[in-house]
């Protein structure tokens, strides 16, 4: 009977309100994650710059500094990536796995 169930629900492409109050709240986790994550770059690009000022005119050029911003960005894409895969499974561009 849940197999005709599930069979229904694909093809009239309704779902049921715990699958959308789900989808609803793992939006609002990955968004939160999205701000609190530019936040942490913004940060740390920041601190790269205050890094990249005591260090001076050293011969390294910056390394410390230049990892920083790099690791910062790399962060951000990471975190955001996430957002956006979830809105493409979400509006159905991309299929989602099957569950058992």
């Amino acid at each position: 009977m849940t197999l005709l169930a599930g069979v229904g629900l694909a093809t009239t492409g309704a779902a049921p309100p715990e699958k959308e109050a789900m989808l609803h709240a793992f939006d609002r986790v990955l968004t939160a994650m999205a701000y609190a994550g530019a936040g942490l770059a913004v940060f740390a690009i920041v601190w790269a710059g205050f890094v990249l000022m005591a260090e001076g005119g050293e011969e390294r050029g910056g390394g410390r500094a230049k990892a920083a911003v790099v690791l910062a960005v790399v962060g951000l894409v990471l975190v955001l990536s996430a957002k956006g895969v979830a809105a493409l499974l979400k509006h159905g561009v991309l299929p989602s796995l099957p569950t058992p």
